[in-house]
């Protein structure tokens, strides 16, 4: 019974703008990201690019995607808007580490979890699945795995839309190579910070170099992972520009310590490509730039 189970998810972060109107739902995107640490939520006007709504959930005690499907039953249960099911688009990103990036060019099917395997340890879940998204911007395959529990959750809960299922770095992605260039004719790195994992992404130009993530559980964990990567691909420390996204701010003790060794060092901004409103103001540019890109992955 729902009304029987403990509520373990707390609401750090609401925005709505007031263009928002119930009645033009078959105009807007519905984007969700979701893990065991996190719940998302992201309304797209379609029509003049426009974000009109933002949620940002915090899940606590959750260990299994039975603990996870009880915890949206209640938030949806009382939630009027994502109950609604006439969306122009729907979009399920899974924020986790198991993913690769396949060229296209040598990407097979029926090869999905022999890809995962290669790149990534997988969860010995009987009720496992496998998806594959293009990427738009560049010549990829993201491959990534789910627990078909979850996706069977939302397609049940929006019986009349096709759910796009996808992989947060596939966002992430396209979003970054649809940024102005800061430095065309240079690489440049984009990092994505959430609580226990973070996601590096290199670019140069509008070409896609590289992009992996690494779970940490300390800041020099964090510093470390980034300094690897930029051994591996011989980057400058002193001159290449490093872009950080996410859940991370000025005075944390992340932050302050990659800056003793990346002295080109700022924070993203939010999509230029999308139309905000006053209300997200308060909201810090540099958080959910994977989330309000989801939309890009319609189509």
């Amino acid at each position: 019974m729902i009304s029987d189970t403990i509520v373990r998810y707390k609401l750090s972060n609401s925005v709505k703008d007031s263009r928002l109107e119930t009645e033009n739902l078959a105009k807007y995107h519905l984007s969700f990201q979701v893990n065991f640490e996190l719940f998302r939520i992201c309304v797209i006007d379609g029509e003049s690019n426009r974000c009109l709504f933002l949620e940002d959930y915090k899940l606590f005690d959750i260990y299994t995607t039975s603990d996870l499907l009880d915890q949206l039953d209640i938030l949806f249960e009382d939630h009027v808007l994502i109950k609604a099911g006439f969306w122009k688009s729907i979009t399920l990103g899974i924020k986790n580490t198991q993913f690769s990036l396949v060229p296209e060019s040598l990407f097979e099917r029926d090869y999905l979890k022999e890809y995962l395997i290669l790149n990534t340890t997988l969860d010995r879940e009987a009720d496992e699945e496998y998806h594959f998204f293009k990427q738009k911007q560049t010549e990829a395959i993201n491959v990534f795995a789910t627990n078909n529990r979850l996706t069977d959750w939302f397609r049940k809960t929006y019986p009349l839309k096709q759910i796009r299922v996808i992989h947060h770095t596939s966002s992430m992605i396209e979003g970054i190579l649809l940024q102005k260039d800061l430095a065309p004719a240079e690489k440049s790195v984009y990092i994505q910070v959430e609580q226990y994992f973070l996601t590096i992404t290199v670019k140069e130009g509008k070409k896609l170099i590289f992009c992996n993530s690494f779970t940490f559980n300390t800041s020099e964990d964090f510093v470390y992972f980034i300094l690897f990567v930029f051994d591996q691909l011989e980057l400058n420390p002193e001159k290449c520009p490093v872009i950080v996204f996410g859940e991370i701010t000025h005075d944390s003790e992340s932050f302050s310590k990659l800056y003793k060794y990346i002295r080109n060092l700022s924070f993203g901004s939010k999509p230029e490509f999308i139309r905000f409103g006053y209300q997200f103001d308060e909201v810090f540019d540099h958080r959910y730039f994977d989330l309000y890109n989801m939309h890009l992955c319609q189509g």
